[in-house]
């Protein structure tokens, strides 16, 4: 069983970093941004969402505890008025594949439950299909659906 525990604020820049780099990277891929503007757009966009970093009110950044007492990923979570958004989700690389990321899901429901929220929303990209069919799995189902083709020069 795990357990979500705050991120101290003093951690925050050793937290944030690899979202910034990973979202970056995932925008990319994505054809949203290019490889040029991406750091910066990435920055921009999650200062933008937590200005006052750790401290942005409303928003939880969580580390997911195991039974052990280790730190096996994190979970950022806010709750706002459409409902509780979970903006990054996060098991570390040695711990995949352990059901460490359905346990935290499951824990954040009563989470975001407790201060009111009644629903839960989350954004995946569309090629990472693990976490798709893990929300599936859940009982997430899709709300939208952007799609892209490339075009040749």
């Amino acid at each position: 069983m795990v357990r979500l525990v705050p991120i101290d604020p003093a951690q925050f820049d050793s937290y944030i970093e690899p979202i910034l780099r990973e979202y970056a990277a995932e925008n990319v891929k994505a054809g949203r941004w290019t490889e040029q503007e991406a750091a910066a757009e990435s920055r921009k966009e999650v200062e933008g969402l937590l200005p006052q970093g750790a401290a942005t009110p409303n928003h939880h950044l969580l580390w997911i505890v195991s039974e052990a007492g280790e730190n096996v990923g994190a979970l950022w979570v806010a709750i706002e008025p459409r409902g509780a958004f979970i903006y990054d989700i996060e098991v570390f690389a040695r711990y995949r594949r352990q059901g460490y990321a359905e346990q935290a899901m499951r824990l954040v429901e009563a989470f975001a439950r407790e201060r009111g929220a009644r629903k839960l929303l989350l954004h995946v990209f569309g090629d990472n299909r693990k976490a798709r069919n893990l929300y599936q799995k859940l009982g997430y189902s899709e709300t939208n659906v952007l799609m892209a083709k490339p075009l040749a020069p």
